[in-house]
């Protein structure tokens, strides 16, 4: 009985009660009187409307996991101003994504509830921000091992088959076929171009998909380069390319890696782990059209060389054979001669050899009684008369032994 009691009597209608205005207005008075004036506040774009006013959401996650949300707003009167400051400092304009630090009023109005109200920003914050992450995702890449690994390959001394990552219908894209296509269409190079998102929280997975795609074309056959473009913006836009898995993927691309990503002054992740950073799509067409072109000379001057060197070689051998055919000419000759010197002695030594001259140097030729002559004493026997012929005349003796 006393449970029913209380629960009847907490849900009386009480005789006194406040309007919900007047509650809403205690609270704006209590917040009024809690955080008097603007304060700076730190937190990340969850999304952004622009309605002539800029309307944003902001988020911040807390140590214990909850996400802290809140409504804010600039108004048209401070817009310009701050917009123009945030530009001038960053090169882009604010979006859903980005990290800021904003100096406001909290305000609550009965009829929109709690928001704040942005008087201005510290652009120098985002900028710090974006570079301390980038910070920590390179020292990450250099833990791995993988951070100079695309930097270290050898450099193409030309360019066959090229992939080519860029946003869909990117005004860089056709900044870089202008240079490259007059190529493609010679058959110089075969380029195959693959779409991604660069910006937005779908850029890591496309970027990342777009580079798996053109691993899988290297497998096939090998690239030669794989070229990663997109047109002229913002630093911020820039951001969503400071990613682990699309540096990663790079970093460890199995050909060089060249970006032309279309900024000067500043560096992303990609242009850190890539072999070559160019600082337009531009720019990185004419590096591989210098490289075919310098090749191509290289070509027509190794060419006019091995004919240069062939010609200077068929005359060099003519030489050798004419010098050949000549020492042998004069080789023959020399034999022919040194045979005819010998002939010449052979004909004197057989003229010096005849009877006459013989008998002459006061030899005898010894002939039987038929005339034959008498080489050898066995050739003689008892009572044979023989004939002994002298230069100055003929005698017959006979043997008597």
């Amino acid at each position: 009985m006393t449970r029913r009691r209380r629960k009847a009597e907490t849900t009386r209608p009480p005789e006194h009660f406040l309007e919900l205005a007047e509650v809403l207005d205690y609270v704006a008075a209590v917040i009024a009187r809690g955080v008097p004036g603007a304060v700076w506040v730190r937190a990340e774009i969850a999304s952004l409307t622009d309605r002539r006013h800029l309307y944003l959401d902001l988020v911040q996650l807390g140590d214990d996991g909850e996400v802290a949300r809140c409504r804010a707003t600039v108004w048209a009167r401070e817009r310009f101003e701050l917009e123009g400051k945030f530009r001038r400092a960053t090169g882009g304009a604010l979006e859903a994504g980005l990290k800021v630090l904003l100096f406001c009023t909290p305000e609550f109005h009965a009829q929109y509830g709690f928001s704040l109200h942005i008087l201005d920003i510290a652009p120098e914050f985002t900028l710090g921000d974006v570079a301390a992450r980038l910070s920590a995702l390179r020292d990450t890449l250099v833990q791995e091992g993988v951070y100079g690994l695309n930097r270290s390959l050898p450099a193409p001394a030309d360019y066959a088959r090229v992939a080519v990552i860029s946003p869909q219908e990117a005004a860089g894209l056709g900044d870089f076929r202008r240079e490259t296509d007059a190529l493609e269409a010679a058959g110089v190079i075969q380029f195959t171009y693959l779409e991604a998102t660069f910006q937005g929280r779908a850029a890591s997975a496309s970027v990342t998909q777009a580079v798996a795609l053109a691993r899988g074309l290297h497998a096939e056959a090998p690239l030669d380069a794989l070229v990663v473009i997109r047109g002229g913006g913002a630093v911020t836009d820039l951001a969503w390319l400071n990613d682990l898995d699309i540096a990663r993927a790079l970093a460890t691309f199995p050909a060089p890696v060249i970006t032309g990503l279309g900024h000067a002054r500043d560096d992303t992740l990609p242009d850190e782990v890539a072999f070559a950073r160019t600082d337009t799509p531009s720019k990185a067409a004419a590096l591989i059209v210098r490289t075919v072109a310098a090749a191509a000379a290289q070509a027509s001057a190794d060419a006019r060389t091995i004919r240069a060197v062939g010609a200077q070689t068929y005359v060099d051998a003519q030489a050798r054979a004419e010098w050949a055919r000549e020492r042998a000419r004069n080789g023959a000759a020399r034999l022919v001669e040194r045979q005819r010197a010998d002939v010449d002695a052979l004909m004197r030594q057989a003229l010096g050899l005849t009877p006459e001259r013989t008998l002459a140097r006061g030899y005898a030729l010894v002939r039987d009684h038929a005339g034959h002559p008498i080489t050898r004493a066995a050739q003689v026997g008892p009572g044979q008369t023989l004939t002994l012929a002298f230069g100055d005349g003929v005698v017959s003796v006979r043997e008597d032994s």
